[in-house]
């Protein structure tokens, strides 16, 4: 395969790069060893969406301290925000090695990851997922369906582009830091659900603190160690002390808390 050097003033070669890509809803990969300015990269082509405006608006399980960049940091979440209005979208899942592992493509969140990626076509957004090893996520974001475009981080200043956009691999050279401050070392978290406070009059309770984690954390009985009759009383427990909630600890205003 021939290869294409991009390298003289970066910007308007990089930009043209990304108007082909993400004219279209789109998954690009972003690759390489550690220390190689993924994380960085995958703000920096953001940070250049915006500027275009072919997106209108960035969420990342990233957390930064730019106010153009929403931190997303659950699949509920996600689906919210995707869907919350018709701007054109741009969503980094960082560590996706960790988050959407091959080794357990079973998973509750791998499934509904997986579910959510014709969700990002019809919700016209465009998605980077940034790993160290493209083997090491599920094979599912590397169907050619989603996948258009795999930026592989050579150095911090060095990539390749492989895309069927383009006859040949792009090389890119000279790239500089995006301006969006973050953290490098910090971890980029992407749960299920959305992480829900547990309520002050919760924790002063061990009674309520169990049911807290069988009926908001979906913990099995087994999981909590407790017996299925001995459940059903600290339920029925529950249940009187709302019921007799003037007289007991429990009252419809806190109920509501975790309903």
């Amino acid at each position: 395969m021939q290869t294409q050097q991009v390298e003289r003033g970066f910007l308007y070669p990089f930009d043209q790069i990304l108007k082909r890509i993400f004219s279209i809803p789109v998954m690009a990969l972003v690759v390489g060893d550690w220390k190689t300015g993924k994380t960085d990269f995958a703000l920096l082509i953001a940070e250049r969406l915006l500027e275009l405006g072919i997106v209108k608006k960035v969420a990342s399980n990233i957390e930064t301290k730019d106010p153009r960049i929403e931190f997303v940091s659950s699949l509920e979440k996600l689906k919210h925000w995707l869907y919350m209005d018709k701007m054109r979208k741009l969503y980094i899942l960082d560590e996706a090695g960790v988050h959407i592992p091959r080794r357990t493509p079973m998973k509750e969140k791998n499934v509904k990851a997986i579910q959510l990626l014709p969700e990002i076509s019809k919700a016209h957004a465009k998605l980077i997922i940034v790993t160290q090893d493209p083997d090491g996520i599920d094979s599912q974001f590397l169907n050619p369906v989603w996948l258009k475009a795999m930026f592989v981080k050579d150095s911090l200043k060095n990539a390749r582009l492989i895309s069927d956009f383009f006859e040949t691999t792009i090389r890119i050279t000279d790239i500089p830091q995006t301006t969006i401050k973050f953290d490098p070392y910090a971890i980029a978290p992407f749960t299920l659900n959305e992480a829900i406070k547990i309520p002050e009059w919760i924790m002063k309770d061990d009674t309520y603190k169990l049911l807290w984690e069988y009926a908001v954390n979906n913990k099995t009985i087994e999981q909590l160690n407790v017996h299925r009759m001995e459940m059903n009383r600290l339920v029925r427990r529950f249940i009187q002390d709302v019921l007799l909630s003037n007289q007991g600890k429990v009252t419809l205003s806190q109920l509501r808390e975790v309903t």
